[in-house]
């Protein structure tokens, strides 16, 4: 029986994944045996089944208290609530297509200078920026806008029509044109429609990680592993 809640819905399910130690509502779906749009509409509608929340504490052994108490170790749940989705090279073109439906299955990761919904962790499918960022990091940015961002400024731009870039943007003379710019790959320089692009992402730092090829970066939050150190690039 779905009930409303006394606190907000959603933050009761931020709780219970992280007791759960699950990142996607897929994941919390798959062990609540409910569909995983059931928990959207449990977001959208701020109501829950109690008595399925419930049971599975009581088989996980988790304390109510944590999970029902708003101020029960808040910190640490605030912090997957602004984690940063990570989109990864098999998930772009999803993304590029319907980003909305696929944030409800990505992974989050929590950095210390990189907070909210305005930001997003790309994974990079070619060497077409070495060295500064290597195929198979992420790039950690924040979202921007086309008149926000500066000559030689590293950006992510997402279009539906063309697909997910990294690259170093320039101001061309023509206003409704912008140039993407390889630093490694010479020669394949891209002018690209202003009109063409559905997100523009501001990059603020380079991850590289060592992540096992069987795991698929189902579970990147417990693989990742800095293997030099987060690079900073704000100019």
């Amino acid at each position: 029986m779905q009930e409303k809640t006394s606190q907000n819905a959603n933050l009761i399910l931020q709780k219970l994944k992280f007791a759960l130690k699950v990142k996607t509502d897929i994941e919390l779906s798959e062990i609540l045996n409910v569909k995983p749009n059931t928990i959207s509409s449990w977001k959208k509608r701020d109501t829950l089944d109690y008595s399925g929340i419930i049971a599975i504490c009581e088989l996980y052994e988790i304390d109510l208290n944590d999970i029902f108490l708003s101020k029960s170790n808040s910190k640490n749940y605030d912090s997957l609530e602004d984690g940063t989705f990570l989109v990864s090279r098999e998930s772009q073109f999803q993304y590029c297509v319907d980003n909305k439906s696929i944030l409800e299955t990505l992974p989050k990761f929590t950095f210390p200078f990189l907070r909210g919904e305005s930001t997003r962790a790309f994974q990079a499918v070619s060497n077409n920026m070495f060295p500064l960022i290597e195929e198979r990091s992420y790039v950690l940015c924040s979202a921007t806008d086309i008149d926000q961002v500066k000559n030689n400024d590293l950006v992510v731009v997402i279009s539906q029509k063309k697909g997910i870039f990294i690259n170093r943007l320039q101001i061309t003379e023509d206003p409704n044109t912008i140039l993407l710019k390889n630093d490694y790959v010479v020669n394949h320089d891209i002018t690209f429609d202003k009109s063409d692009i559905n997100e523009l992402w501001l990059i603020k730092g380079v991850l590289s990680y060592d992540v096992s090829r069987n795991s698929k970066l189902k579970y990147l939050t417990d693989n990742l592993k800095l293997m030099d150190k987060v690079l900073s690039i704000i100019k």
